[in-house]
């Protein structure tokens, strides 16, 4: 069984319709959101129980859980790099991926995930090793878009690039002082979005998979963005170019 917390990530779940077992709500909440969890629950028929607080900090883990904790059946389900190409070519657009190359802060993959279901991209690629999963925490910082997004769970990234190249998918990796800037490279084609680990960058292979490199020009004293500020930044300037159409 999975838990979500947060208001956000609970009502994400509810509206998603994954199958949940149980609702905990908060005894010290009785507010718009939480009416509107209980409300949703309720009508779909699935077991609301209302708790004191510390039940709910032990049920998440955390003592973040603003007052809501959903039951999930099942592990978090990923979706094959087949599921993706094809949610790309059903939605008749330009492809968009989001490629995150050993991204191990569980906050920087819930803040990569809300940036690229804004942005509209059409599936996210992660590694299956030497990064981090789809955890309550990730999907806690992400609002609850995990609950939307189809995630791959790949063991090969460069395996996964070059599938992606077999569609005619170009490929982009963020690396700093490397390449064009953002600004002056053309993304407005089927592409694909890579991000590399909060500290090394993108791995030596996973860089020379890639078509072309590009690079967020820096006006101030420090030299570089995280992971997430840095995706964010790349996805909607890809989103920007496209609706310059």
């Amino acid at each position: 069984m999975r838990v979500v917390y947060g208001i956000n990530p609970v009502i994400e779940a509810l509206a998603s319709g994954e199958g949940i077992e149980k609702v905990v709500i908060s005894s010290s909440r009785s507010d718009k959101p939480v009416n509107e969890i209980l409300n949703t629950a309720r009508s779909r028929g699935i077991k609301v129980e209302v708790s004191p607080p510390d039940e709910l900090k032990r049920l998440s883990g955390t003592d973040k859980h603003q007052g809501a904790v959903a039951f999930l059946k099942g592990a978090f389900r990923y979706r094959e790099m087949e599921d993706l190409i094809a949610a790309w070519k059903k939605s008749g657009e330009e492809a968009f991926f989001l490629i995150l190359d050993s991204i191990q802060d569980p906050q920087n993959l819930g803040s990569l995930v809300r940036a690229a279901d804004a942005a509209g991209v059409q599936g996210i690629i992660i590694p299956k090793d030497r990064a981090t999963e789809v955890t309550p925490v990730v999907a806690k910082a992400s609002a609850g878009a995990t609950e939307h997004a189809l995630i791959a769970r790949e063991v090969n990234i460069t395996r996964a690039i070059e599938r992606l190249k077999e569609e005619n998918v170009w490929v982009a990796g963020i690396e700093a002082g490397r390449g064009e800037e953002i600004y002056r490279a053309d993304l407005d084609r089927d592409l694909a979005i890579v991000v590399g680990s909060e500290g090394k960058g993108i791995r030596r292979l996973v860089l020379e998979a890639c078509d072309f490199l590009v690079s967020i020009p820096m006006a101030g004293k420090i030299s570089s963005l995280n992971a997430a500020q840095a995706g964010a930044i790349a996805m909607f300037e890809a989103k920007r170019q496209r609706m310059r159409r």
